[in-house]
């Protein structure tokens, strides 16, 4: 189908910026301590968990993917499959290196 948001930068750039929004959705209902965002997200670092939450945080675009495979817009699911490998590879990065 041609669709104005059947674009692969659409697709790189919602699926770039949806694990974002979804970190801090859990950071502010799963997370009771005293700490803001960025200081947690330093402390993660420093225990070596943030890969677990960039994990979680990469779920809702598997949501979003079925749903541009469903509606038939192909460059913009292209671009979630691709944004999710770079989180992957962000991920692995921090398994191994840190």
């Amino acid at each position: 189908m041609n669709c104005k948001c059947n674009k692969l930068y659409i697709g790189l750039l919602i699926g770039l910026v949806l694990p974002i929004i979804m970190s801090f959705v859990l950071f502010y209902f799963l997370y009771k301590g005293d700490l803001e965002y960025w200081p947690f997200v330093m402390q993660m670092i420093n225990m070596g968990s943030i890969g677990k939450l960039l994990s979680i945080s990469v779920l809702p675009n598997l949501i979003v993917f079925l749903i541009a495979i469903n509606k038939e817009r192909l460059l913009a699911a292209r671009g979630l499959v691709t944004s999710t490998i770079l989180y992957a590879l962000v991920v692995i990065a921090f398994r191994f290196l840190i």
